[in-house]
């Protein structure tokens, strides 16, 4: 049995991205580089990264590789997406619902059907908390058993906490 993950989403506050999200159920990460596709190796999305943002660092370049192999290899359809909104008052809550991600020009998108779009961030105890604080577009949740949590708090629940 494959366990569900759980994923944290930082796709922007833009009005268009967030409307996106919440109507069209579509997560856009824009990463400033065409080109990219799945399949794609860490030194050929390096490389990629590189020719298109010459002015980010060489430890971001690497940051940002390693966010999207992971992307591309690793989110599965019935994962879990988390998005912060409301300048992270709030999270929204879905379930990845494609089998594939699609690139769109500089971005990559992702598929998914809201379970929770108004989570407060109160509701989640503090463990939880500092996860989604994490500066990074993408990134995945595990700290203190998050995705079987995250499901309890998508039915209503409190957080069961670790």
């Amino acid at each position: 049995m494959i366990e569900k993950r759980a994923w944290k989403f930082r796709p922007g506050s833009d009005e268009i991205v967030m409307r996106d999200a919440l109507e069209r159920g579509i997560i856009r990460l824009d990463y400033g580089t065409p080109g990219l596709h799945e399949g794609m190796t860490r030194q050929e999305l390096i490389a990629a990264l590189r020719l298109h943002n010459p002015d980010r660092s060489e430890k971001g370049v690497r940051a940002h590789a390693g966010q999207l192999e992971t992307l591309f290899k690793s989110v599965a359809k019935g994962d879990l997406a988390l998005v912060p909104r409301d300048r992270g008052r709030l999270m929204m809550i879905g379930e990845v619902i494609s089998d594939r991600l699609s690139v769109s020009k500089t971005s990559i998108e992702v598929s998914v059907r809201w379970i929770v779009p108004d989570v407060p961030l109160a509701r989640f105890d503090q463990d939880l908390q500092y996860s989604f604080m994490a500066i990074h577009k993408f990134c995945e949740v595990t700290r203190n058993e998050a995705p079987r949590r995250l499901e309890t708090i998508c039915l209503g629940e409190a957080d069961p906490g670790y």
